[in-house]
């Protein structure tokens, strides 16, 4: 028996017998299953339903009112029903790379959503959305990934509950730009700037003393002096995350980074000698290689 055909007798027995599911992650072929089992499906919280080529969200789904987190990541949707008010109990959801141009207005309705992956939407109105997530109430976590963004427009300096930006893969972003637009947002503690082709952090990085966690993985051009210094005057920043940028020397002088928790230089090409002299002068930080 092949295993896809055993996870569908395991999701078939489970609801035959009654069993109260709360998580279900469907391949596509158990589509057709899941609705046939959709009436013993509504303790469901957490679905997913990724890389399914689903121009439309099943109307089964929209039945699942105690649903907590829907991931329709990888499918081509562009649009969700205008029943996805029903949705109350929605605290997550991920859209990531599917074919939105805008972001639909009923989103805002749900009281419950704090977090919402955007990420690999490349032809999304950035400044439509930005009106739309700034009235969701209790977002806190938003992923712009991949959107081939160049600014934030000035509507998202209202996102004020907003915890954690994911802003990495888009290399034309101006972070000048984006720096005006994130100091607003005083309730942000992390930032993630991965991979963006970055060189230079703009001094205007200063002004950015809410935060807490920097992100800068896959930057390997990065102007490591630059960068200690622009950490420097981050008072509250405790945790850098500099993985996967084939470094192999830090600066000599590492006195900016001496006020951080937690620094990750993982997947680099540091020496030994060299990790040993960064835990020298850093004898506060968890140094993580």
């Amino acid at each position: 028996m092949s295993a896809q055909s055993t996870e569908k007798l395991i999701l078939k027995d489970a609801v035959q017998g009654n069993e109260k599911l709360t998580s279900v992650s469907l391949d596509c072929e158990e589509l057709d299953l899941f609705s046939e089992s959709i009436d013993g499906l509504m303790t469901l919280e957490s679905l997913y339903l990724k890389d399914c080529n689903l121009e439309n969200i099943p109307n089964e789904v929209l039945r699942l009112s105690k649903l907590k987190l829907l991931n329709v990541e990888g499918n081509k949707l562009t649009s969700l029903p205008p029943e996805f008010d029903k949705m109350n109990q929605l605290t997550v959801l991920n859209v990531r790379g599917n074919d939105f141009n805008e972001i639909p207005t009923i989103l805002s309705e749900l009281p419950n959503l704090r977090e919402i992956d955007l990420a690999k939407n490349p032809n999304l109105d950035i400044l439509q959305a930005s009106k739309v997530l700034t009235q969701i109430e209790k977002l806190d976590f938003l992923y712009l990934s991949e959107n081939n963004l160049k600014e934030l427009p000035e509507e998202f300096s209202k996102c004020n509950v907003l915890q954690e930006l994911h802003l990495n893969d888009n290399p034309e972003l101006d972070l000048d730009q984006v720096f005006s637009i994130v100091e607003q947002i005083k309730s942000l503690k992390i930032l993630v700037l991965s991979n963006n082709a970055i060189k230079e952090i703009p001094k205007s990085i200063s002004k950015l003393n809410h935060i807490e966690g920097l992100v800068l993985d896959a930057n390997p051009k990065l102007q490591l002096s630059n960068l200690i210094a622009a950490v420097d005057s981050l008072q509250n920043l405790k945790v850098l995350l500099l993985r996967n940028n084939n470094f192999q020397f830090m600066p000599q002088n590492l006195k900016g980074l001496t006020g951080l928790k937690v620094l990750e230089l993982n997947k680099n090409n540091f020496s030994e000698n060299e990790k040993e002299r960064i835990n020298e002068q850093l004898p506060n930080t968890k140094v993580i290689f």
